[in-house]
């Protein structure tokens, strides 16, 4: 029956009856003491019932989320995967070629600088989520602001970048500034850092709509963020956008899951699966390399060599059977998984997940272009062949690994024990990551001044070896001692973080690169020919 009881303001109206025990017992029918109720209010208006009213109401309204849930699911079965498309026939290089394509998004296919044809930058920005992200853009603010030297006169150090990689969370500055360069500094932070990214993702899980994941085996959760950060800041760029605009070139890269080895969206990588990379959109490739495994499905890739007509890149034929059997040559383990790309019957699909997971400081993709590049042939057709300086500089958003576990004998729980393995890990893996590159860097130097002097003894007005490669590597955990510093690398790893953190994290990546002696004297060094 439905009773109304006025009470302190509110009109209630409650549902009862039929609450006899002989309704209310358990599966062995055993009566239950508690009589199940429920109370809703709304405004000024409370209705509660119990006894049976709750069991009917509960059955009709797990009837209608089901109904409901359908509908949500059926709408959004049809949202769009993109996948990879096959080289055209006219954009194939000859067989025996140096390159499996012609030009394509690549950096030798981009005009360099003309002030400084003899100077090579290389900005490689690491993971660490919107922490890393926002160091990185203050970075890039920081480069903006100091100058190189040329013939007619000094230029902002940025315009001279020749390639930007990112990693996880550096992919986004590195990708946004390669889209929309000087209007970066009046739209990243709006469109991306001061952003409530996070919410995003509990979307994918709590909300019915984004639940195709759950039953369409070709839809993840991962093609969901693709979605926002193309809402959010791509608008539909493919990688043919960025090819427009010149040098720097992007380099997002990824982890591939099946071989734990790093993938780059350039088109040397894509060359390997057969593919054009200028139609593949920016936005997937960036949420390829955020994929964090666990939380994000991978991103995957169909592998098309067949059509290639077995064609292969050069470096890779003159690499010797003695080279490949070495377990210690980099240019060995490099080719055998080219070689495994290559062979579509061992890969058909390429599954990447998050870039970090295999390099996070974004470096060993690139540290093995050049060092493949090391043939004097090669470096003259890359147009390397002129170059005396060679610049990496590693922007590091990553914190330091709490150590103060060693002073407690509980760990915590599970996802603290997670948080310490993994950066346990990075932090390790860096410091081989920065040893293999500083090696790869000073052998490509090496390799320059060998192919120049046996060319002449000068050239362009320089001694033939006058040639100089370094590493500088501009790390936040690495900062001067201060309180500042303290704040800095409190804050966690995520991708919402607070706005104050957000401009403390830029201010400190902006003067990290103003404050470096070590870049200044690089660029002392440094003169134009």
């Amino acid at each position: 029956m439905l009773a109304i009881q006025p009470s302190d303001g509110f009109t209630r109206y409650r549902l009862c009856g039929l609450l006899d025990s002989a309704l209310a017992r358990d599966s062995r029918g055993r009566p239950i003491d508690d009589t199940p109720s429920i109370s809703i209010q709304t405004g000024q208006t409370v209705i509660e019932a119990t006894g049976y009213w709750v069991l009917a109401l509960q059955r009709r309204i797990l009837r209608i989320l089901v109904a409901v849930t359908a509908g949500f699911l059926s709408a959004c079965a049809s949202l769009t995967v993109t996948d990879t498309t096959a080289l055209r026939a006219n954009t194939m290089a000859p067989l025996g070629s140096d390159r499996i394509s012609r030009d394509g998004y690549r950096l030798d296919a981009l005009a360099a600088s003309p002030g400084a044809p003899d100077l090579l930058i290389l900005v490689a920005m690491s993971g660490g989520g919107k922490r890393s992200a926002s160091f990185a853009y203050g970075a890039l603010k920081g480069m903006r602001a100091i100058t190189v030297p040329l013939r007619a006169g000094p230029q902002p150090f940025l315009r001279e970048v020749d390639a930007i990689a990112g990693v996880s969370g550096g992919s986004f500055p590195a990708a946004y500034y390669g889209l929309y360069r000087d209007q970066t500094f009046d739209r990243f932070e709006t469109d991306f850092l001061y952003r409530d990214t996070e919410s995003s993702i509990w979307g994918i899980y709590l909300l019915p709509w984004n639940w195709t994941w759950l039953v369409d085996p070709r839809v993840g959760t991962n093609d969901f963020m693709e979605r926002v950060y193309d809402r959010t800041m791509f608008h539909g760029a493919t990688f043919n956008d960025l090819q427009k605009r010149g040098r720097p070139v992007i380099s997002i890269n990824a982890t591939d899951l099946a071989y734990g080895s790093p993938f780059s969206f350039t088109q040397e990588s894509f060359d390997l699966i057969c593919s054009d990379l200028g139609v593949f959109p920016l936005a997937r490739a960036v949420a390829a390399s955020n994929g964090f495994p666990g939380l994000f499905s991978p991103i995957t890739l169909t592998n098309r060599a067949a059509d290639c007509g077995g064609r292969e890149p050069g470096w890779l034929r003159r690499i010797g059977d003695a080279e490949r059997r070495d377990p210690l040559s980099r240019l060995g383990v490099s080719a055998e998984t080219a070689e495994r790309y290559l062979d579509p019957t061992k890969t058909r699909y390429v599954h990447l997940i998050d870039g970090g997971v295999a390099d996070n400081l974004a470096m060993r993709a690139g540290g093995t272009m050049i060092q493949s590049a090391g043939e004097a042939t090669e470096l003259r057709s890359r147009g390397y062949f002129r170059l005396r300086r060679i610049l990496v500089l590693s922007i590091d958003g990553q914190g330091t690994q709490d150590t103060s576990v060693a002073e407690r004998q509980a760990v915590g729980g599970i996802f603290s024990l997670l948080g310490l393995v993994s950066g346990a890990q990075i932090d390790r893996y860096n410091f081989e990551t920065l040893v293999a590159t500083t090696d790869q860097v000073q052998g490509f130097a090496q390799s320059i001044s060998r192919a120049r002097c046996a060319e002449a003894p000068t050239i362009d007005g320089a001694r033939c070896d006058d040639v100089k490669g370094e590493l500088i590597h501009i790390s936040l955990a690495k900062l001067p001692p201060s309180a500042a510093q303290d704040i800095l690398l409190r804050i966690p790893t995520g991708l919402t973080i607070a706005r104050g953190d957000v401009d403390l994290l830029i201010a400190a990546g902006e003067s990290a690169i103003i404050g470096s002696a070590q870049l200044r004297t690089f660029l002392a060094g440094y003169w134009p020919r």
